[in-house]
């Protein structure tokens, strides 16, 4: 595996644009990337906070792995960090530098985990669904407006004021859910107390009346504290739970 550090996805003076890019030895899918988007509340975290589901991306599942900053919504309010994720995706379905492959045939896989599960959501569904393989969420927010009701204090930190209802509407997932949207893997477990399991059953129930396909993996795990109940206690960088990564390299192989 190799491992480039730090290049610029836009044009940044901070390393708010910056990306590591995690690449296989033996490439074993030479049209497609992955994007990896850190948490935090869309306000704290870095992108090494996701560095361990890059590496396994990489090296376990073959794949060109994009690992990505953005711009903290402490810093610049939404949709600063979307527009971010954005960017960074069209940066990595378009290298023709760092990344092996055919451009134009390039297709992405975006997974992300707490408000960078919302971030993936959002990144995969705006852009052109034939360039998006498939959307993983991990212990993500999906359903914005239900999830303002169980912990309102983040949206006034995304948003830099109470944001009305036109505002989450824009902000939400199922918002820009259309026929062909791409595949949808939701994880979470009930007894995450970090992001409420409601947002994504609620998120979920949207994507199968559309008719997309939607796919959950709920899970149980015994921890106590403030916690998403993700990661492999010690593990350095942080790696999902075995369970975890095979329920994700499960969608993706059948996507």
């Amino acid at each position: 595996m190799n491992v480039l550090k730090n290049i610029p996805y836009r044009p940044s003076s901070d390393d708010s644009g910056l990306c590591d890019l995690f690449i296989p030895e033996q490439n074993q899918h030479r049209d497609v990337v992955a994007m990896t988007i850190h948490g935090g509340g869309w306000c704290s975290m870095a992108k090494e906070n996701l560095e361990g589901i890059s590496q396994w991306l990489c090296h376990d599942m073959g794949l060109t792995t994009g690992n990505i900053n953005y711009r903290l919504s402490s810093a610049a309010p939404w949709p600063a960090c979307g527009d971010d994720c954005l960017t960074a995706a069209r940066f990595l379905l378009n290298d023709d530098k760092m990344i092996s492959g055919e451009p134009a045939r390039r297709k992405i896989i975006i997974v992300g985990a707490s408000s960078g599960g919302h971030l993936a959501l959002m990144t995969g569904l705006r852009l052109p669904a034939e360039k998006v393989v498939a959307v993983v969420s991990i212990s993500g927010i999906g359903d914005m407006k239900t999830d303002q009701a169980l912990s309102p204090g983040r949206y006034k930190i995304l948003f830099s004021h109470e944001p009305s209802d036109a505002e989450i509407r824009d902000a939400s997932p199922a918002t820009y859910l259309k026929p062909d949207s791409p595949p949808i893997l939701c994880t979470h477990t009930p007894k995450d107390n970090v992001v409420p399991i409601q947002s994504a059953q609620v998120f979920l129930d949207a994507v199968h009346r559309n008719g997309t396909i939607g796919e959950s993996y709920y899970y149980e795990k015994e921890e106590t504290g403030y916690s998403h109940r993700i990661w492999i206690p010690g593990s350095s960088p942080h790696r999902l739970y075995p369970e975890i990564e095979a329920a994700i390299a499960s969608f993706i192989k059948k996507c």
